[in-house]
């Protein structure tokens, strides 16, 4: 086995653990609802498929342009991430809070990208390239094919954590608290049903009823920033980082709905008994 192919091959593992990773943040980490634009999930998903494709191509194939494309999906990919997480926009999602969030998911996806344009930028080189082996037989590739379709489907299969967990919010957390009169109180701790955590881009407790004098906590337990904003501009958080609170005291009985002021497809209700 040459040095040509050695490279390809190990590209092609690379470009499929990037696919991986962005299957996991698909599925497992819900960021295909991470923008009120559809279309950014689904980008998420077509990077994942388009990884696994490439990887095949790459071990089946030693032509320029299969080695360019395998290139170019890693870089793209990088430039993104760097565009996003300079809290610029793409398809409605524009990333906030610390630089490598998920983690570790944003580290390992940014190794292997760079590890795959190193390995194919260095099999280009006129000595290597022209030593390349020969396509490999059918049933090299075949393996290859198979070894790729399983990779990519077992990100697909969701874990579910635990419940308690997901809700409890953190025991020490920057908080914001206001009352519905708009006049600063001291913090209190919440209990258990007045506390909504924001996670996998929903409100957990979409629909929480209170009586009127509690306050409510919202955590925000996701990687990426969120924010609660009425729809009566009753009452508003800052951006969340990861981690970090808000909380606001319901002093009149009603019905309050309310959702994150970066992602407006996430929805919430609180309705305050007297």
């Amino acid at each position: 086995m040459n040095r040509g192919l050695i490279l390809r091959i190990a590209a092609a593992v690379a470009i499929l653990v990037s696919g991986i990773v962005h299957l996991d943040l698909y599925f497992n980490q819900d960021y295909r609802f991470a923008s009120s634009d559809v279309n950014f999930g689904r980008s998420i998903l077509l990077n994942a498929i388009s990884s696994g494709i490439i990887a095949v191509a790459l071990v089946a194939r030693r032509e320029w342009f299969v080695k360019a494309a395998g290139i170019a999906l890693p870089l793209s990919t990088i430039i993104l991430f760097a565009y996003t997480h300079a809290e610029h926009s793409f398809l409605g999602f524009a990333h906030g809070g610390p630089v490598f969030e998920p983690s570790p998911q944003a580290q390992i996806a940014l190794i292997a990208e760079i590890a795959a344009i190193v390995l194919l930028a260095v099999s280009l080189v006129p000595g290597i390239e022209s030593a390349d082996a020969s396509p490999l037989p059918l049933p090299a590739v075949g393996i290859a094919l198979a070894v790729a379709a399983v990779a990519l489907i077992v990100p697909t299969v969701r874990w579910q954590p635990d419940s308690d967990a997901e809700s409890a919010p953190p025991a020490s957390t920057a908080t914001t608290e206001t009352t519905s009169a708009g006049d600063t109180t001291t913090p209190t701790s919440a209990s258990a049903g007045s506390a909504v955590a924001i996670a996998g881009f929903k409100f957990n407790t979409a629909d929480l009823t209170v009586s009127s004098g509690t306050t409510v906590t919202w955590t925000n337990q996701d990687s990426t920033e969120h924010s609660v904003a009425a729809d009566d501009d009753s009452f508003a958080s800052d951006d969340l980082a990861k981690g970090a609170t808000f909380q606001h005291t319901f002093g009149t009985p009603g019905v309050f709905s309310y959702e994150c002021g970066i992602h407006n497809r996430m929805k919430g209700t609180i309705t305050v008994t007297g």
